[in-house]
């Protein structure tokens, strides 16, 4: 039972420490973006609605995360649970294949602009999730 409680701790960990890393390093690209542009003569700021979308850095850190889990575990010959690495698969593949298109697809016009903030929030969701994943399929993986 301690053993359980142990992994469920660290599960829980690696998911608080995972979103503040995704949400601290979107506040750092913002703050970024913001300062090293130079607003049109009126505006208070250059930012876009597009430089809210944060869904594709968070898909390739979760392709990154969950490779370096697998290649580190194989490495040190630990066993891994197919289920596990399974969903993780399913979802990191459906977040690097369909969901691009599917963006695509429902959040832009026909003019490649993004249709408002709602479509962002939801875009960012599903890579937080995809992320979150991820790298909860890694630390059972690795641990």
């Amino acid at each position: 039972m301690m053993r359980s409680n142990n992994r469920i701790e660290g599960d829980r960990l690696a998911w608080l420490i995972t979103l503040g890393l995704a949400f601290g390093v979107a506040a750092l690209q913002t703050w970024l973006k913001l300062v090293s542009r130079e607003p049109t003569p009126g505006a208070r700021h250059a930012l876009t609605l597009d430089d809210a979308v944060f869904w594709i850095d968070w898909i390739v850190t979760a392709a990154a995360a969950l490779c370096t889990a697998l290649v580190g575990a194989s490495l040190e010959q630990k066993p891994i649970a197919t289920s596990t690495v399974g969903v993780a698969l399913v979802v990191l593949i459906m977040g690097l294949t369909f969901m691009p298109y599917g963006v695509r697809m429902i959040c832009y016009d026909g003019n490649g602009v993004i249709k408002g903030w709602p479509y962002v929030v939801c875009a960012d969701a599903v890579g937080l999730i995809v992320l979150l994943s991820s790298v909860v399929a890694g630390v059972k993986t690795y641990a």
